[in-house]
């Protein structure tokens, strides 16, 4: 029993490990990057915003400008984009107007890491304003600054979970075929060893 214990929380470990460094490897490669739409987003059913979708292998981004004042009378929210970039770029009131808003999430089969860019600024051009954003150009933007101050990651743990499952179905797998050969081979040593230690020794003529 302690062994599987032991087998499920060293398989538990390295599917979160695997799980990232899957969600990187796909950040880094960047395969089949697509235009899903460019669509006004009334956020909370007050903020207007204009969005710019893409997608790829494991990759997910989208970049949001504010090009409104707040509405004055709540309308009927459409044009929301995936729930992991709302959830990473919320409240969506925090913004002040002309305020671009860029997310960049990460993870297969769902985003479970997201990174974050805001800026108010004319003079910045990172994230640029969503209605360029159409050939998928600003996702290579934003992989390429990662790592850039001021740093705004946000994790999704259930969609971190879900993430890791297959990976720790194959761990523990494998880490019981590995500890189940193990104990054979050593059970087989000890029979061996038994059997020289328990026969007779040799006639000398």
């Amino acid at each position: 029993m302690r062994g599987v214990i032991a087998d499920a929380v060293l398989a538990f470990i390295c599917a979160i490990i695997f799980s990232l460094c899957a969600a990187a490897w796909c950040v880094y490669m960047v395969f089949g990057v697509r235009l899903v739409d460019i669509d006004t987003w009334i956020a909370n059913g007050r903020e207007p915003w204009m969005v710019a979708q893409h997608e790829a292998l494991g990759v997910g981004w989208v970049n949001a400008t504010k090009v409104y004042s707040p509405l004055l009378s709540p309308i009927e929210e459409a044009g929301a984009p995936p729930s992991w970039a709302v959830n990473a770029m919320s409240p969506m009131n925090q913004y002040q107007p002309n305020s671009r808003v860029a997310a960049l999430g990460a993870g297969w089969p769902m985003i479970q890491v997201v990174r974050v860019w805001v800026t108010t600024r004319n003079d910045e051009l990172f994230p640029p304003s969503a209605e360029f954003d159409i050939s998928g150009a600003c996702l290579e933007m934003g992989k390429d600054r990662l790592l850039e101050e001021p740093l705004r990651f946000v994790f999704m743990p259930i969609a971190a979970a879900i993430d890791a499952i297959p990976w720790f179905a194959l761990s523990f797998y494998a880490l019981r075929l590995y500890r189940s050969r193990s104990e054979r081979k050593a059970a087989a040593n000890a029979i061996r060893a038994s059997a020289t230690l328990g026969s007779p020794p040799a006639a000398t003529p």
